[in-house]
């Protein structure tokens, strides 16, 4: 007689005792044993029985027959073996070659073995020291399949290729639960929990399930207290089978019946951990797929512990930038607020011998620095945030003759040649005209300043790529020295000693991006500096 039990979703679901020698499964309802399910074929395979052995033979299936989660065509059963159909698990007993007749329910993965306890006292069907998986000691001589230790570096190095560059926590935790899913495909849900370091409680940081999204994230504390405080890797191939499972009213209810589930480290300090079950029978989660999720899991602790230091970094660099700004401010200020008190000492000195020639001295002296101070705050809050462009259509005829106007005077005055010629037929163009007039007339007067005399100024707009034009403003200046050419975008970096802000360019440049340009340098010492500024003919 033999005996053929029939598991689904890790649930007994009957028993069939039979004498022939040959037993039909399949979809079909003339079969021996019926499984209806879509993923198994009409006659999708057969058991015979000879005088010493079992074998199972697969029928040409469309999705195929495992025993003991390998695909098979002919395999003659041993004890204790699992066939897989579809979703449903079979185990055969009766048989001399199967260990000979057994009484009472059969359960999938054979007679109940002993009780493994870790120091803790919670019981496990399965652990691995996830320290050293991945460094060989793991694997015995004899053992290492090649084929699966390929495909299993291979994961590795897409996981690794995934997880480079700048990514937050989350996308470390979503980018790793779609290589799960695709690396375990019986998988029904995996989960990845992070611990808080004040609570000390773990916080889900990324879920996945299959069909059940809006489901609650319930998780075994017998499984979990082994993986966080003994830094084990555990694994349950069939939880069914396995009395100190039952007990788990988790896992019970959420009808696990394979679990894995590693702990998150880095130097030998827990993150949290990744969990990995399926509710599918027959097939289980093996040591070979716990040494993988193991391996990819030291990769995700990898990645985050360098999100960490590159969140760090980060905060490292805005504190220093505000330490660089008020630095920047402050000696900004002081210098300010140093010529107002000598203008007011002129102004005040003026007063009490009334000498009005004094007085007007003290004056220019007050209003020269309360420009400078205004054009700093201006600058300051320009460069501070974020601001769209207000596009009006602007003709950069009446855009440029405004500039031309303010500096004129003053290159008159140092003896320079200033010019200006402007294609006519690009006609006008969408532009912020109050910001970028700021951002143009600081450029222009900066090359006026940076011209001795006898030298020249040209400004020149014309037609750039397709959709741009180019303003290009050209000096016989000084140039800009190489050291300094690498940071002159950066706040407070000035080639003018105490008579500028710093913030010019930056504030320059950050306007010419927010209209969708950009902007090029070319200096060289002694012979000048050029900057073309590309920005386009439409807005945004």
């Amino acid at each position: 007689m033999l005996k053929v039990t029939i598991f689904r979703e890790g649930r007994k679901q009957q028993e069939v005792a039979t004498e022939k020698r040959r037993i039909v499964m399949g979809r079909e309802a003339g079969c021996d044993i019926v499984l209806d399910d879509r993923t198994v074929s009409r006659r999708h395979a057969e058991i015979e029985v000879g005088e010493d052995s079992v074998v199972v033979k697969d029928l040409g299936s469309s999705n195929g027959t495992y025993v003991n989660r390998d695909r098979i065509e002919n395999h003659t059963l041993a004890p204790n073996d699992s066939i897989t159909i579809g979703s449903f698990g079979l185990k055969v007993r009766g048989h001399e070659s199967l260990g000979g007749e057994s009484s009472g329910a059969i359960e999938v993965g054979g007679p109940e073995e002993p009780e493994q306890k870790t120091p803790t006292g919670t019981a496990i069907i399965s652990a691995l020291d996830a320290r050293r998986i991945g460094r060989g000691d793991d694997i015995r001589e004899g053992e290492i399949d090649r084929a699966a230790m390929m495909k299993r570096l291979s994961v590795l190095y897409d996981l690794g290729e995934n997880l480079c560059g700048r990514l937050s926590v989350r996308e470390i935790g979503d980018t790793f639960l779609d290589v799960i899913f695709e690396v375990f495909p019986r998988a029904d849900r995996a989960v990845m929990m992070l611990e808080d370091k004040q609570t000390r409680k773990l916080v889900p940081l990324a879920v996945r399930q299959k069909g059940e999204e809006g489901e609650d994230v319930r998780i075994s504390r017998t499984v979990v207290d082994t993986v966080l405080e003994e830094k084990q890797a555990v694994i349950c191939g069939d939880t069914g089978s396995d009395s100190r499972f039952k007990a788990s009213a988790s896992l019970q209810d959420l009808r696990i019946t394979s679990i894995m589930c590693v702990p998150l480290l880095v130097s030998d300090r827990v993150l949290g951990m990744v969990e990995v079950d399926s509710r599918q029978g027959g097939i289980g989660f093996r040591d070979d797929d716990l040494r993988l999720l193991t391996g990819l899991t030291a990769q995700v602790g990898i990645a985050l512990e360098n999100s960490r230091l590159y969140t760090q970094v980060e905060s490292s660099k805005r504190l220093a930038a505000i330490g660089q700004t008020v630095s920047g401010v402050a000696h900004c200020v002081k210098n300010v607020l140093n010529g107002m008190d000598g203008g007011l000492f002129i102004a005040r000195r003026g007063l009490d011998a009334k000498n009005e020639e004094k007085v007007a001295k003290g004056w220019d002296m007050l209003e020269r620095n309360s420009s400078f101070l205004k054009s700093l705050v201006l600058d300051m809050l320009d460069y501070s945030k974020d601001r769209p462009p207000e596009y009006v259509q602007t003709g950069l005829d009446d855009l440029f003759g405004e500039i031309m106007a303010f500096v004129e005077g003053r290159a008159a005055e140092g003896g320079i040649a200033l010019s200006l010629d402007i294609d006519d037929s690009i006609g006008s163009v969408p532009l912020d005209p109050t910001r970028m007039k700021r951002a143009l007339l600081n450029l222009v007067a900066n090359s006026v300043e940076a011209t001795p005399e006898g030298g020249k100024v040209m400004i020149s707009v014309t037609h750039a790529e397709p959709d741009y034009y180019c303003v290009t403003i050209a000096d016989t200046g000084k140039g800009i020295p190489e050291d300094i050419l690498e940071t002159i975008f950066e706040p407070f970096v000035s080639t003018k000693g105490s008579k500028g802000t710093g913030l010019g360019l930056p504030v320059m440049k950050k306007i010419v991006e927010e209209h969708g340009g950009r902007v090029d340098l070319e200096s060289t010492v002694g012979e000048g500096t050029t900057f073309k500024i590309t920005l386009p003919r439409q807005a945004g």
